[in-house]
């Protein structure tokens, strides 16, 4: 069954550099961010040049000794995109609904559809998208700092819409 987020709290970011994203993922940790909130996503071309580090090996080496937490990369082919690579709720909600896209995945974490066409269309052309659950507005916060660090493009901070209460249902860019 495909994770959604109730309590949709969020901030979201696109990334040229897979570096940037390697560098990110260790932040977050100290920040108090549970890895099972992070989710990575980008065309496999574009993930796969993430290096390796010495604890695993592939795109979940930079998770270190929790790379369990989020599952194992996925792989999920998506029509006017290609193939798109990544792990955590975002992968995990393509991956087991087949036909929701990536704009259909990203409402489903608390993304306004409005934004969420804007991020399907950076991953399109080979972003990293990296979005990141949050508890609260705190946390929200320092994540949104980190992601500027970094190069972050198109940063979001979306709080207080939980899935449902304001749009749910097939849409444009929903299928």
């Amino acid at each position: 069954m495909p994770q959604v987020r109730l309590a949709s709290r969020a901030v979201i970011s696109a990334f040229d550099k897979t570096s940037d994203v390697e560098v990110i993922i260790p932040e977050l940790e100290r920040l108090g961010v549970r890895l099972l909130d992070v989710s990575v996503i980008g065309k496999s071309e574009v993930v796969q040049t993430i290096s390796v580090t010495e604890r695993s090996r592939g795109l979940l080496g930079v998770f270190g000794k929790k790379a369990q937490a989020l599952g194992s990369l996925q792989v999920v082919e998506e029509p006017g995109v290609g193939t798109l690579s990544g792990a955590g709720p975002l992968v995990h909600v393509l991956v087991n609904s087949p036909s929701t896209s990536p704009t259909g995945a990203l409402v489903m974490q608390g993304i306004p559809q409005r934004d969420a066409l804007i991020y399907s269309d950076l991953l399109k052309h080979g972003k990293v998208i990296l979005l990141v659950g949050v508890a609260d507005r705190r946390i929200g916060e320092r994540v949104r700092a980190v992601f500027e660090q970094h190069a972050g493009q198109s940063i979001g901070y979306y709080a207080g819409r939980p899935y449902g209460t304001a749009y749910h249902g097939v849409g444009p860019g929903l299928r």
